[in-house]
C-alpha cells in the first residue's frame, strides 16, 4: 500500500495524495498556483475571495477521482469488459489531469489571456498530436500552457513521459493516447467528462469553493445527490457518463447555481473595470508583462510579482497602476444585455458617442457565458449529450436527459452582457451628458 499524505480542505474534508503524486504537487511550477487567485479582482467586491488555484486544483483532483472510484465500485454492466489494472491506470491519469488542468493560468487568470504568445511558442511535440490536430496560426490559450507545463514536468523528472502523454490526452482530444491508455477505449470519454464536461469536477468544485470563500449561497448545489445519481451507461458509441433519472433535479440545481454565480459574482460590474486598468497598465508600459517565451515566462509570473510591479509604477506616478492599487472604481453608465430588446440597447451607441464628444474616457467590457450545450441547438452544434436511465416495469430505458427537464432548454440561451464605464474623474461630465440625453428622449 503506497504511503499517503493528508491535506485538510474546507470543501471536501480530507484530500489524500500518494507518494507518487507528491513530487508533482510539491513542484515549484504547481506550487506557483498558490500565488494565482482563483477569482482575480473579485476580491475587491468580496474580500473573502482570496483563495487560489492551487486549492481548486487539489479539489478537482479529489472530486474527479472520488466520483470515478464510486462509478467503478458500482460495477455497471458498461464496465464489465475492463481489466482492473486498466481501470486503476485510468484512475491515476484522471487524478493528475484534475490536478494539472489549470496549471497554465497566468497571473490574474483570464485577464492575462490577451497577452499570451502565438501557440507555436508553447505547443507540445508534434508527435503527441493526432494527425492534422497540431495547433497553429492562433494565439495560445491557458489550456495550451497547461499542456506544455505537463510536458515540461517530464523534463523536470517528476512525471514519466507515457503518463504525462496520457494526462494531456485526457485534457485534450487533439492529443494521441499511449498504448496503455488506448486499452481503455471509449472509457477515456468518461475521464474527460469528469474533468471537463457538463457535470465535471471543475465546476463541481469551483461553485462550492467560491461560495464558501465569498460568503454567499448562490453557488450551493446538492453534490452528494448528484454524485449518488451518476452512472455509466451504454451509449451509442460505448460507455459514457450519465445519470439516473432521479438525479435530473440535482443537475438542474447545478445549472441554477452556475447561473446565479455568474450573474451575482463572476459578472459583477466592478472587476471588469479593474481588468481594463491592468490591460492599460501593461499596454502602456507601466508594468512589464511578457509571455513571449511561453512556459519559460509563465512559471516565473505570479499575482504578487505583478502587484509588486504595480507598486513600483504607482510610486513613479503611473495612473493605471494608481487606480488599481487605490481601488478606484470606474463609473458604470450602461449595462446592456446583448440581443435583448430594450430602450437602453438602442441608446447605447448614441450614449458612447456623446460621452466621447464630451471628453470622457469611455470603455466597454464584454461578458458572455453559455451554461450548457446539452439541449437545443447548442447540443446539435457541439455534439454534447447527457443520457439518463429510468426503469419502467423493471426494464431500463436510456434516454436524453432533456426528455426529463424543461429547465435545460432555458439554459441554452447565454448571458451576454456589455458594461460601459467612464473613469471616476469624468463622472460629472458623464452625468451632464446622460441628463441631456434623458431630456431629449
Amino acid at each position: 500500500m503506497p504511503q499517503t499524505y493528508e491535506i485538510r480542505d474546507p470543501i471536501h474534508g480530507t484530500i489524500l495524495i500518494t507518494e507518487d503524486e507528491r513530487p508533482v504537487v510539491d513542484h515549484p511550477w504547481v506550487q506557483r498556483l498558490r500565488h494565482i487567485r482563483q477569482l482575480g479582482f473579485v476580491s475587491l467586491v468580496y474580500p473573502g475571495a482570496v483563495h487560489d488555484r492551487f486549492q481548486h486544483s487539489l479539489g478537482v483532483m479529489h472530486l474527479a477521482a472520488d466520483r470515478f472510484r464510486r462509478l467503478v465500485e458500482a460495477k455497471p454492466k458498461a464496465l464489465a469488459g475492463f481489466a482492473k489494472a486498466d481501470l486503476d491506470y485510468g484512475y491515476q491519469v484522471l487524478r493528475f489531469a484534475g490536478l494539472l488542468h489549470d496549471a497554465g493560468h497566468a497571473p490574474f487568470s483570464h485577464t492575462a489571456e490577451h497577452y499570451l504568445p502565438p501557440v507555436e511558442a508553447v505547443r507540445l511535440p508534434e508527435s503527441w498530436y493526432r494527425s492534422g490536430q497540431l495547433p497553429s496560426g492562433r494565439q495560445a490559450r491557458h489550456e495550451d500552457l497547461s499542456l506544455a507545463l505537463v510536458h515540461g514536468l517530464v523534463g523536470e523528472g517528476v512525471l514519466a513521459e507515457d503518463l504525462a502523454h496520457d494526462i494531456v490526452a485526457v485534457l485534450s482530444s487533439t492529443v494521441r493516447r499511449s498504448p496503455r491508455l488506448a486499452n481503455l477505449g471509449t472509457l477515456v470519454a468518461i475521464l474527460r467528462a469528469l474533468v471537463s464536461g457538463e457535470i465535471d469536477a471543475d465546476r463541481g468544485d469551483y461553485l462550492l469553493r467560491d461560495s464558501h470563500f465569498l460568503g454567499v449561497t448562490y453557488g450551493i448545489y446538492d453534490l452528494p445527490r448528484l454524485s449518488a445519481c451518476e452512472t455509466i451507461l451504454n451509449g451509442p458509441d460505448g460507455p459514457e457518463l450519465g445519470l439516473d433519472v432521479h438525479g435530473v433535479h440535482a443537475l438542474e440545481g447545478l445549472l441554477l447555481a452556475r447561473y446565479h454565480m455568474f450573474l451575482q459574482v463572476y459578472f459583477h460590474k466592478t472587476p471588469p473595470a479593474f481588468e481594463y486598468y491592468l490591460e492599460r497598465a501593461i499596454a502602456e508600459g507601466e508594468v512589464e508583462f511578457s509571455l513571449a517565451r511561453g512556459l519559460q515566462d509563465l512559471v516565473e509570473l505570479r499575482d504578487d510579482s505583478i502587484i509588486t510591479r504595480l507598486h513600483d509604477a504607482r510610486a513613479k506616478g503611473m495612473e493605471w497602476s494608481r487606480r488599481i492599487l487605490n481601488r478606484e472604481p470606474a463609473k458604470l453608465v450602461l449595462r446592456e444585455r446583448i440581443g435583448a430588446e430594450s430602450q437602453e440597447n438602442f441608446l447605447a451607441a448614441e450614449l458612447v458617442g456623446a460621452l466621447n464628444q464630451a471628453g470622457c474616457h469611455v470603455f466597454t467590457r464584454h461578458s458572455r457565458q453559455q451554461f450548457t450545450g446539452i439541449a437545443g441547438a447548442g447540443a446539435a452544434a457541439t455534439g454534447t449529450r447527457l443520457l439518463c436511465e429510468r426503469r419502467v416495469l423493471g426494464r431500463a430505458l436510456v434516454e436524453p436527459v432533456t426528455n426529463h427537464s424543461e429547465l435545460l432548454a432555458a439554459f441554452n440561451k447565454p448571458i451576454d452582457l456589455n458594461h460601459t464605464y467612464v473613469l471616476r474623474a469624468d463622472v460629472d461630465k458623464a452625468t451632464a451628458v446622460m441628463e441631456k440625453l434623458q431630456a431629449w428622449a
